[in-house]
């Protein structure tokens, strides 16, 4: 009987060293799991500005493309959206590719911690003659 109760109790207890292996296999996946986390955030983080950089560039493509043929000028300008500073580049090439074309390109850049970041968006825009 007294051996019987014994193997009960001991039973019942969870040892120091089963502890500390939970603990140790608790640890490891932790860490892996932050740091894919983290991993994510920043990746997210990253499309947001360009998704938000192209939106940017595609305003100011369009405001070009909303002026006269003839007025049509290269320009710069800084937007800032949330916390971010985006620098807007925008060149007008007259005859390129071909007679009475224009090639539009707007370049849009920002600095963000992994460095600077620049996307760009070009177009080609022929006068509307109307007889």
């Amino acid at each position: 009987m007294r051996t019987n109760r014994r193997r009960v109790l001991g039973q019942r207890g969870i040892s120091l060293m089963e502890t500390m292996v939970a603990l140790g296999l608790f640890v490891i996946s932790a860490a892996t799991t932050s740091d894919f986390l983290v991993r994510q955030i920043r990746q997210t983080s990253q499309n947001n500005l360009y998704t938000v950089a192209y939106a940017v560039a595609e305003e100011h493509l369009e405001a070009v493309r909303a002026a006269r043929y003839l007025d049509m000028l290269p320009s710069s300008d800084q937007v800032h959206k949330g916390d971010m500073v985006f620098d807007v580049s925008t060149s007008v090439e007259t005859n390129v590719p071909a007679p009475n074309l224009k090639q539009i390109t707007v370049q849009v850049a920002w600095n963000e911690p992994g460095g600077r970041r620049d996307v760009e968006v070009q177009t080609i825009y022929t006068a509307v003659r109307r007889f």
